[in-house]
């Protein structure tokens, strides 16, 4: 404990500028209740704590880095409608909305560097860990061909649609399936599917050769596909997979620049697929995708930016938290309770509380929860439901505890390794920000949507490699 005590103490006076800052700003901003000061408060502590880990933008794709892009990512368009008066807030719910956001920033680099110091990382070179995931990786891209055969016939078989079929079909069969058996029969689409043995291949090519091959490229115009068909989400992922894989090559502002101009075009291919996926089909999603792309000269800037509204939607929840708890909805100081809850299956424990996003929408939205729809879930709002400023900070300081607690992992996994597994985790990062809780998150983006997949991907490997012939000298 008192080596903890020391390190804590050693790490502030190394860093005391950044704490006499933090004070100072604080306690103005404590004294001047001023909603202004907030604003301009978080913007500042968000430069600071991007530019300390990203090693002053060395490494901008930092699971630290993208998940603080992110919470402020998601605020900025309606922080722009605010201040242009589109949002009607008073200065009370408008201190409290900004501060909750600078707070939150605090609580998650606390977390961050708590964990860092109560269990300090040394980067050791083949470790067992780091040689075993190395080798699987290896063995993964050795049989690559098999795997993109397999992934081929999963999506002659299942289709490009996401759940292989079409968004309003979708609707119903996620109101009328249990989420177990909605998960089983999500499960081999998953672990084959053409994102995921792209990223092998892509990775495994320029670790390799500096260059992708020609499966790689297929693999990536099938990905394109599955994005046209309705997979929104695969954008990020094959941008993160290419940018992580290239990056040892590219000098730091071409990075910069790159990622500028990937951020404002995936706003509007996101804005293209959201139209493309309003068909009922593979084919007409396709007609959708490109009849949207012809309508491109009649659009103004805020039809491009339709994918603004994945953006806007999670944080007009927080907004409407803000406005309403605790005025007229009490705390809830048994949400983490409920988040942990939701680890049982619903099969089981038929009467689970509601995930959170759900109990927003029943509560605020009725219509769309009785159409089966939840709304996203901005993560800033599972702190503050549960007990407002301080609820805030408690909820971001554990989530910069696990994604600290993450990056060690991927850092141990070694180069190659490390590389897949984060470039496949870094769409779960979506659900950190947009989703239900920490526990939910945990559940779902990290349990059931990584490692089981992983897993369940590198075992069909190993056996495959146990059935093959082997090679006589």
């Amino acid at each position: 404990m008192n080596n903890l005590f020391n390190e804590i103490k050693n790490f502030v006076k190394n860093h005391r500028v950044f704490f006499i800052f933090l004070v100072i700003s604080l306690l103005c901003g404590i004294l001047s209740q001023c909603w202004q000061f907030w604003l301009i408060f978080g913007i500042i502590l968000y430069i600071i704590l991007v530019v300390y880990f990203s090693r002053e933008f060395r490494n901008l794709l930092n699971i630290h880095v993208v998940a603080l892009s992110l919470i402020i990512l998601y605020a900025a368009p309606s922080t722009i409608l605010i201040l242009q008066g589109k949002i009607n807030l008073d200065n009370q719910e408008s201190l409290m909305l900004f501060s909750s956001i600078s707070i939150g920033l605090i609580g998650y680099a606390f977390g961050a560097f708590f964990l860092k110091k109560l269990f300090p990382f040394e980067k050791k070179k083949n470790t067992k860990l780091s040689k075993k995931l190395n080798s699987l990786f290896w063995l993964a891209y050795k049989y690559r061909y098999v795997l993109a055969f397999i992934s081929g016939l999963v999506l002659f078989y299942w289709g490009f649609l996401p759940l292989s079929m079409s968004y309003k079909e979708s609707i119903t069969y996620r109101m009328e399936t249990p989420g177990v058996i909605q998960y089983f029969n999500s499960l081999i689409p998953t672990i084959f599917s053409v994102l995921i043995v792209t990223m092998i291949s892509i990775i495994g090519d320029v670790k390799k050769y500096k260059k992708l091959s020609l499966l790689s490229y297929l693999l990536i115009i099938l990905t394109i596909f599955s994005i046209m068909a309705g997979q929104r989400l695969w954008i990020i992922a094959l941008f993160a997979c290419l940018m992580l894989a290239f990056q040892p090559y590219l000098k730091r502002r071409h990075i910069i620049a790159i990622i500028i101009l990937l951020f404002i075009m995936t706003f509007i291919l996101s804005g293209a697929v959201r139209a493309a996926k309003a068909g009922g089909s593979f084919t007409e999603n396709l007609k959708n995708f490109y009849s949207y792309f012809l309508n491109i000269k009649n659009m103004s800037f805020t039809d491009l930016m339709w994918g603004f509204d994945d953006f806007t939607g999670p944080f007009s929840t927080f907004i409407t938290l803000v406005k309403n708890v605790p005025q007229n909805i009490p705390f809830d100081h048994f949400l983490p309770i409920k988040d942990f809850s939701l680890l049982i299956p619903t099969i089981i424990y038929p009467d689970r509380p509601l995930p959170v996003n759900s109990w927003f929408s029943k509560t605020f939205e009725p219509e769309l929860f009785y159409e089966g729809r939840a709304v996203g879930f901005y993560t800033l709002g599972f702190g503050y439901l549960f007990a407002g400023l301080l609820g805030v900070f408690i909820h971001l300081f554990l989530s910069g505890c696990l994604f600290e607690y993450l990056s060690k992992f991927f850092k141990i996994a070694g180069d190659t390794a490390r590389l897949f597994l984060y470039s496949y985790f870094f769409v779960a990062l979506f659900g950190f920000i947009n989703g239900a809780g920490i526990i939910a998150f945990i559940k779902i983006s990290l349990i059931m949507y990584f490692l089981i997949p992983l897993f369940l991907l590198f075992l069909f490997v190993l056996i495959f490699h146990s059935l093959s012939p082997k090679r006589t000298k």
